[in-house]
């Protein structure tokens, strides 16, 4: 634990034993609401707040002491607020914008108040008021310490106010209190010891043996929790002896803890399962529960006194609970330590890399080292840097600085891909990763940041998606080895589509407007392609050469050219009531389907390459296609047997090719 964490911890139980000086020296209920906000809104660091005392038998919210806004007449809380006090029984409602449930006068004053939190003040099944606190001191964020102390110290209020109600006599009083602040010590004291603890198994060996302790129980087990089991695992244990039972977390009394959210006590006066099991008569179980993940259980028996041995109490189960709650989080702090540690180790590697830029930044967010790669991302100098915060380098940056300060608040690492690192230019497209410096000892000692320049990547990607579909370079880039460039054969079903009568028809057109009609034509009927998977092959004038099948295959790929046609003359339609608005002549397209072997790859020199197919089944589809009429699609016979299933053809009369010896079967697809 470093010097800060020591402190914090200090300063907490300092002010919870002035809280026990509160609740032991005040001798009414409203000294000890002044005091208690007064030491609530000190150590949280709010401006203001407000106690508030709840009378059952008239419904009525009264004020026992404010800060921040006027006492006035009681409230009459709804029947809605009222159930969701309830809901928060024994916990608390952080609030993080407009509750719908916070109705009434009582929105009134939580709005006055700046309300962040609530914490209903139950003894048992009966509400006894309520602790409402406000914003921090420059608007800083309620931590999960925060929020333990908050619940800490709303309990013994609950129980402050509990015993005003109930007790008169001053000395039984001040006992009662001196015993609750004793507890509380107790789990500070244990707080403090288990949290410099690591390592998970002796994390375990250490709060059974203090639970043991403190519980004056004869023996105890931990049992442990696996997702790939239902039995639970025995840890840690003290004076068991013997074989570890087995005990599956599909027992009634496993299934009711975790139901109810609360550990169970056994007697001699009852006769459970698990008793019977054990051979055990007292027993008290609590579960090991940290971020709303049940770890385990904590399992002791026989409480022994000076009288003998006693079954366990309400208090000792409060007791025990406590613990298993420190103990889970404690145990989930060392699994996310060794995290931490993975992820150290991770980002030493990274620092020897020479691609990827790593900058590091001590406690205070200033940069105390960047490597050669950082600087060339960051085109900037060292000595421009080191020694500079954080949030004067990446100024333009606002995701980067958000990015950093989540890291810093959480200490978890956090990336983000594909951003602009606008303090070089728009066009910079990086990778970044925020993670936590760990030293061996475990302190924290700023942060490492990994950037990585992919805006070539990002420039081939996009240059990419202009040719094929998105899906279709997401699934290459994913896995390059699925595009061979260096020439293969392979089925593909190609379509070929051309415009009829164009070149008579532009040269009666303005240059600009032959550019932006082909330009509209090509925009949509490009977009069905890619909208089907296709892969644009080439634009030749105003003809198009679309693949299905390079450079993936698919076993639809000779349905979804067949399909892609079809959308494309039913757009046409829809593109030329559009022309005829405009009193310009309509567009008639042919189109062609054909499918069989291939050659794919890089047709070329070294210098100039073009992805493309050849072969006679290229030949036979451009044919078809010249021999298309205005509106209609001409698939060769491969494609009519494969695709018959789904569309409907009408039988051409065959066709004579060039480089064929007999004539070619022809299908015309039917709208």
């Amino acid at each position: 634990m470093h010097q800060g964490q020591t402190d914090q911890l200090e300063y907490y139980l300092s002010s919870l034993d002035e809280l026990g000086e509160v609740l032991i020296n005040a001798d009414r209920a409203r000294s000890v609401g002044s005091g208690i906000l007064r030491l609530t809104l000190g150590t949280i660091m709010a401006s203001k707040g407000a106690i508030f005392l709840y009378n059952n038998n008239e419904n009525k919210l009264s004020f026992l002491s404010t800060k921040g806004v006027e006492t006035e007449e009681p409230i009459t809380p709804s029947k809605v607020l009222l159930s969701s006090f309830k809901k928060y029984k024994h916990d608390h409602a952080l609030l993080v914008g407009d509750e719908k449930w916070i109705t009434g006068r009582f929105k009134k004053y939580s709005t006055k108040l700046k309300t962040k939190a609530i914490l209903p003040l139950y003894h048992k099944e009966n509400l006894l008021g309520l602790l409402c606190v406000g914003e921090k001191f420059m608007g800083e964020t309620y931590t999960k310490v925060d929020l333990k102390i908050l619940e800490i110290i709303a309990n013994h209020l609950t129980k402050a106010l509990y015993n005003y109600q109930l007790i008169d006599d001053v000395e039984e009083k001040k006992t009662e209190l001196n015993l609750k602040l004793l507890e509380l010590e107790t789990l500070f004291d244990i707080s403090i010891a288990i949290s410099s603890v690591l390592d998970v198994d002796e994390l375990g060996e250490e709060v059974l043996w203090r639970s043991v302790g403190i519980l004056n129980a004869s023996k105890g087990l931990m049992l442990i929790q696996k997702e790939s089991s239902p039995i639970l695992e025995p840890g840690a244990n003290f004076n068991w002896g013997g074989d570890m039972p087995l005990l599956s977390k599909k027992l009634a009394t496993f299934k009711q803890i975790q139901e109810t959210n609360k550990g169970v006590i056994f007697s001699s006066d009852t006769q459970s399962t698990i008793q019977k099991k054990l051979k055990e008569k007292n027993l008290i179980l609590a579960p090991l529960k940290a971020k709303e993940k049940t770890q385990g259980y904590m399992m002791l028996c026989d409480k022994e006194t000076r009288k003998g041995v006693q079954p366990f109490t309400d208090m000792d189960l409060d007791l025990l609970t406590a613990l298993c709650n420190q103990a889970a989080v404690a145990m989930d702090n060392a699994k996310l330590f060794r995290e931490i540690t993975k992820e150290k180790q991770f980002n030493e590697s990274i620092l020897g890399s020479i691609a990827t830029g790593v900058i590091t930044l001590d406690t205070l967010g200033e940069i105390d080292s960047i490597n050669t790669a950082g600087l060339n991302i960051l085109k900037t100098d060292k000595e421009k840097v080191v020694g500079n915060h954080y949030m004067y380098l990446f100024e333009k940056d606002e995701e980067i600085l958000e990015l950093i300060m989540l890291s810093e608040a959480e200490n978890e690492t956090k990336s983000e891909q594909n951003i602009s690192l606008r303090t070089v230019s728009e066009d910079t497209i990086i990778n970044i990763s925020v993670a936590p410096r760990i030293d061996p000892e475990g302190n924290k000692q700023g942060l490492v940041l990994a950037v990585e320049d992919i805006s070539d990547v990002s420039k081939v990607k996009n240059t990419f998606k202009r040719y094929v579909s998105k899906q279709v370079v997401d699934e290459l880039l994913d896995d390059d080895a699925k595009l061979n460039l260096g020439g293969e054969q392979r089925e593909v079903t190609i379509l070929f589509t051309d415009i009829r009568g164009f070149t008579s028809m532009s040269e009666n057109m303005k240059p600009e407007r032959v550019v932006t009609t082909l330009n509209e034509y090509f925009s949509d009927m490009i977009d069905i392609v890619f909208k089907n998977n296709g892969t644009l092959d080439k634009i030749i004038g105003d003809e198009l050469m679309v693949l299905y099948g390079a450079p993936l295959s698919g076993s639809d790929d000779t349905n979804r050219a067949v399909q892609t046609a079809i959308e494309m003359q039913e757009r046409i339609k829809q593109l030329n009531l559009e022309r005829k608005k405009r009193k310009e002549l309509p567009i008639l397209v042919g189109a062609g389907i054909n499918n069989g072997l291939v050659v794919s790859g890089n047709i070329g020199s070294r210098d100039m390459m073009d992805y493309t197919v050849i072969g006679d089944t290229v030949n036979v589809a451009s044919r078809l296609c010249a021999a298309a009429g205005p509106g209609e699609i001409l698939v060769s016979k491969t494609v009519y047997e494969e695709a018959s299933a789904t569309y409907s053809f009408s039988t051409l009369d065959p066709i004579r090719v060039k480089g064929k010896a007999k004539k070619v079967p022809v299908f015309l697809v039917k709208d």
